[in-house]
């Protein structure tokens, strides 16, 4: 690598890519990542992480994050260090930013904060999308695709703008640690007696629409309970109420519902055998551990966008025979014209064949062995 020369494999008909100033990537000694914040954004971006090491071997590498994904980044193998970042410190931590004297940075979070302490952190080189007006603070601007396009792309086209062709963007990993490990075997100990298949499921989103009905989760129980699955609810400590109140109303009190840390959730994830709920970051985190079989609920986006849905172990339901699926409705305030008909029609009966046709092929698999 020397002076930027964009990848061949970077281009599509909509993309955008605005280079403002050019640098020479050999010398480029310390990086900083800004972001990801979000468990699903980062499941499915850690790629990134493992290419941008491979690009830079000797560089120092530093990611700066928030709370919720601070935990499984202190175990990434592919950076030096990771910073918690909070909002009230920005000026703090741009402050640090400069003392350093970071070469360049990627803005894998996207916002105008983050481009903004990059920038009064007079880091030279800047790369980013040109969302949230932060196009003017950029030395190297994208602009954004269109939503069907699989998102972890957009994260490898920061590498691409300046000469990197990264590889693999489907090979998700989650860094865990021993003590992960361990208490995910502990778990397993206890809740997975020799011959039994567990379906984990959380069933909340942040956004309402995303959500299935209550008619199909309850149908679906019963239907796991009667050919011998057993089921357990994964919820985030703040859901446990929430969940209480819907497996009553389902008439499944029997249930259990746990909450783990993020961290152990992933470790407990690796002794699953489905996992099920809307497109979430608990979804992406089973799809990284690459264990169990996952089946993913989309309206909103289509499954393309964020789901493997080359890879025949998992499946991504959507109704994709009515005109207004996937509707792009993503803001939370959007609301939906046809009263989630989407959801409505993912009945039951398509989740327990697909966990009826995910079996079979395992005893095939083991059979062969």
């Amino acid at each position: 690598m020397n002076q930027i020369k964009t990848s061949l494999d970077f281009f599509e008909p909509n993309q955008r890519l605005t280079i403002k100033k050019e640098f020479d990537v050999n010398k480029v000694e310390k990086i900083l990542v800004q972001g990801i914040d979000q468990l699903g954004g980062l499941a499915m971006s850690s790629p990134f992480f493992r290419e941008l090491r491979k690009a830079f071997p000797q560089a120092y590498i530093v990611n700066l994050v928030g709370p919720l994904t601070y935990g499984i980044m202190k175990n990434c193998p592919y950076i030096d260090d990771v910073w918690l970042f909070h909002k009230k410190e920005s000026f703090k931590v741009a402050k640090r930013i400069k003392k350093i004297g970071f070469d360049l940075t990627f803005l894998a979070a996207g916002s105008l904060r983050a481009a903004l302490i990059a920038y009064l952190g007079k880091i030279p080189n800047r790369v980013g999308f040109d969302n949230d007006g932060t196009g003017r603070l950029l030395t190297i601007q994208l602009h954004m695709p269109l939503h069907s396009r699989y998102r972890p792309e957009n994260m490898f086209d920061m590498l691409r703008a300046i000469g990197i062709s990264p590889k693999g963007v489907y090979d998700r990993e989650i860094w865990i640690s021993g003590q992960d490990i361990e208490y995910g075997e502990a778990w397993a100990e206890v809740n997975k007696p020799q011959g039994t298949k567990i379906f984990a499921f959380n069933p909340f989103s942040t956004d309402p629409k995303r959500r299935w009905t209550n008619k199909g989760w309850q149908e679906l129980l019963q239907g796991l309970k009667a050919i011998g699955i057993k089921s357990i609810m994964m919820v985030a400590p703040n859901e446990v109420e929430g969940s209480k109140k819907l497996l009553q109303e389902w008439q499944q009190e029997d249930v259990p519902i746990q909450t783990h840390s993020v961290t152990n959730t992933a470790a407990v994830l690796e002794h699953v055998d489905f996992v099920m709920g809307p497109e979430s970051g608990f979804i992406h985190m089973a799809l990284a551990t690459k264990k169990a079989h996952v089946i993913a609920l989309f309206n909103v986006l289509p499954p393309q966008s964020t789901f493997p849905v080359h890879d025949k172990r998992h499946v991504g339901l959507i109704r994709d025979d009515l005109h207004c699926a996937p509707c792009y409705l993503y803001k939370f305030k959007d609301q939906c014209p046809y009263n989630l008909e989407c959801m409505s029609g993912i009945d039951s009966k398509r989740v327990l064949d697909a966990i009826d046709t995910f079996s079979k092929s395992d005893e095939l698999d083991a059979t062969s062995k």
